[in-house]
């Protein structure tokens, strides 16, 4: 069987024919996006694992309370301005920057830094070589060593100082703290008239809790001053948290350009020390900007700038 080679043949590939492929469009702009933390809703930069606010990790999904069992209470951690909070749980709580039970992202505080067990027959703190060290009650932990601490017992890991509350004391079947009456014994009876006995049991007291009132207050050590005078804050010795969120922050300043956390502000021994915490329009010390979590020693006349706004510090 031959074929016509003059007539058309249908449905043949014409191999000469130009074949058009879609390529990607590799040169395309690409922008990167912040992550907004499922929990605090603070947006970080792409580049963070955890929230630079509230320190939870950025892959993970959040639990709500109703899928979690409601955790022992075997005491807790709180921070000095009573806004955060750090459960313990039975056993051995990690202490450091990252992968930790008690996570503080601060600088001054290691990856690993200490270690609390919460035993039956008491609780524990152990330094882990920790580079900026860990005290109790102000005396500072040698490696490895162990101490056991108490109710209001003072801890400070690096630059963050937290106080240990020990956990509620038991509740009666109607949910009340169980209250322990006492009888008191009549006292004698004196010459004295009772007029007078009144006026000395009135006095005394009121001058003891005006001397313990004056003895807890806090005292600043200088002022952070915006350079238009809008701004003035009182500056506590050590970590000042600087940021837009409030309840969090010792130091609030409500400009959108300011992040959540977005700064801290160390004052120890008459220094003062500047860390941009990873903010998102970031920190300027004398008009150079700061690298994040990178600590720069500052001075009254310097020039601070926080997301736009420029500060100065007046020292006491």
């Amino acid at each position: 069987m031959s074929f016509d080679q003059d007539k058309t043949q249908m449905n043949v590939a014409d191999n000469n024919a130009t074949q058009m492929v879609m390529q990607p469009q590799s040169n395309a702009t690409q922008f990167a996006v912040n992550v907004t933390c499922p929990v605090c809703e603070t947006p970080n930069p792409p580049s963070e694992t955890y929230c630079i606010d509230c320190g939870f990790l950025l892959s993970a999904a959040p639990v709500t309370l109703g899928d979690m069992p409601k955790p022992q209470d075997v005491g807790k951690l709180v921070t000095t301005d009573g806004t955060r909070e750090f459960m313990l749980k039975s056993g051995e709580n990690a202490v450091g920057r990252e992968n930790a039970d008690i996570m503080l992202a601060h600088n001054t505080v290691s990856r690993k830094h200490a270690k609390i067990t919460v035993a039956d027959d008491g609780v524990l703190v152990e330094d882990l070589g920790s580079t900026n060290g860990s005290y109790v009650d102000g005396r500072k932990l040698s490696a490895g060593e162990s101490v056991a601490i108490a109710d209001a017992t003072e801890l400070m890991f690096g630059s963050v100082t937290l106080k240990y509350q020990a956990p509620l004391a038991p509740a009666d079947e109607a949910g009340e703290a169980v209250v322990v009456e006492t009888e008191v014994e009549d006292e004698p009876v004196t010459d004295i008239e009772p007029d007078i006995v009144k006026e000395e049991a009135m006095v005394e007291p009121e001058v003891e809790a005006e001397a313990e009132v004056i003895e807890s207050a806090p005292v600043s050590v200088g002022k952070l001053i915006s350079t238009d005078d809008s701004y003035r804050f009182d500056i506590m010795p050590g970590v000042n948290t600087i940021g837009r969120r409030d309840g969090v922050n010792a130091v609030v300043i409500p400009d959108p350009y300011i992040s959540g956390r977005h700064a801290d502000l160390l004052a120890e021994n008459g220094v003062f020390s500047f860390t941009d915490v990873g903010s998102t329009n970031g920190s300027a010390v004398n008009g150079v900007k700061l690298e994040p979590n990178s600590p720069k020693e500052v001075r009254e006349g310097d020039e601070i700038t926080i997301g736009q706004k420029v500060f100065r510090i007046e020292v006491a």
